[in-house]
């Protein structure tokens, strides 16, 4: 192991392209998961279970608050605490589809259902899709996750796609996963595998089950308002979390998307996100979701081990991750500048026009 931190430890910006693509060659070979140790591996189903109902805890107190609030100005922030429990069992369900949250695929089949209710989505819609992204991340041409287009090609597109891109790539962006979320979990014709796509039949008929049952009996208790308030503010409120948090992961203005030619897969699992420090709090609530480099190079290591799986590729790799503290800055950042794609220099430019010179 020493030997490869001595190759890889070099001392470049890694704001710029071409410095980029130097650590991605010297990337190319490695077998970045042989530097997690085995013990990360290990799955503790009762320490998963903490988590989902903690989540469970949460997502419900926020719809409990919602309901006892004196004021109607109260329900956006409690429908993000309630959304905080909701996207906490998004990141259980995201357990459960890694299969690092039981070695039963059955158990995680189940949780990951319940675990994406509040959500009402389809848990093999998401998975499967989800799969993709991790095959293909930061790959211009196959991610499947807020993946960029071009000016050219921004200029292209119908008036409807262009104000749902526009949109979600700026004012909209906490809704972002939702359109992301209604092109992915309900559409069978994106995959090509028939078994793939009874899976995601099968869960789209699980969730369409759940709501023929939960909307009637909230419209007979609480009318439309009820379903205003304890189905959809809370969905938002999910959806804010999810949009805010997977934009951070893979977005900003010093990560660009490679074509074809300059993408491999070591680069997008080490190089391609950027891993923010929460309070321990939020660490615990979100399951450690920001922790995603050591994900993305071992994706079957539980949320729970993340930080000593991380710790080791350190380690391994000096220099080659991108830690930082949350700053409301860099979310700023990524909703005002990081719109289209730059062909030239592989990253970002805003809307308005060409980005700062990176030098």
């Amino acid at each position: 192991m020493q030997a490869i931190s001595n190759v890889l430890a070099i001392d470049i910006p890694t704001t710029r392209l071409d410095a980029i693509l130097e650590n991605s060659r010297r990337l190319e070979g490695q077998r970045l998961a042989t530097a997690v140790p085995k013990s990360c591996y290990a799955i503790n189903v009762w320490r998963g279970l903490a988590g989902f109902f903690a989540s469970v805890a949460v997502w419900g107190g926020g719809i409990y608050l919602i309901s006892i609030a004196p004021h109607w100005s109260l329900w956006i922030p409690l429908s993000l605490v309630s959304g905080l429990g909701g996207w906490g069992l998004h990141c259980i369900a995201h357990e459960c589809g890694h299969a690092s949250f039981s070695k039963s695929r059955l158990f995680n089949s189940i949780i990951g259902h319940i675990s994406l209710v509040p959500m009402l989505y389809p848990f093999n819609g998401w998975k499967h899709i989800h799969d993709m992204h991790h095959a293909n991340t930061n790959s211009l041409e196959k991610d499947t996750d807020w993946r960029p287009v071009t000016r050219g090609i921004f200029r292209k597109l119908s008036i409807v796609d262009k104000a749902i891109y526009f949109g979600t790539r700026s004012i909209f962006f906490w809704l972002g996963t939702a359109h992301y979320q209604f092109k992915s979990g309900f559409r069978t014709n994106i995959f090509p595998k028939r078994s793939v796509r009874m899976e995601v039949i099968r869960s789209f008929a699980f969730i369409a089950i759940v709501v023929a049952a939960a909307v009637p009996m909230v419209y007979i208790h609480a009318g439309w308002m009820g379903l205003f308030k304890y189905i959809a503010l809370p969905w938002m409120g999910m959806h804010a979390w999810f949009s805010a948090t997977t934009l951070m992961h893979h977005t900003s203005e010093e990560i660009p998307f490679l074509k074809s030619g300059d993408w491999n897969v070591n680069a997008s699992k080490l190089l391609m996100t950027t891993d923010y420090k929460y309070p321990k709090w939020l660490h615990f609530l979100t399951h450690n979701i920001t922790i995603h480099t050591a994900h993305h190079v071992a994706p079957k290591v539980p949320f729970y081990r993340l930080f000593d799986a991380q710790k080791s590729i350190k380690q391994a790799y000096p220099g080659m991750l991108r830690e930082k503290p949350f700053a409301w800055k860099d979310l700023y950042v990524a909703v005002t500048r990081c719109h289209l794609y730059d062909y030239d220099s592989g990253f970002y430019e805003p809307f308005a026009g060409s980005a700062k010179p990176r030098g």
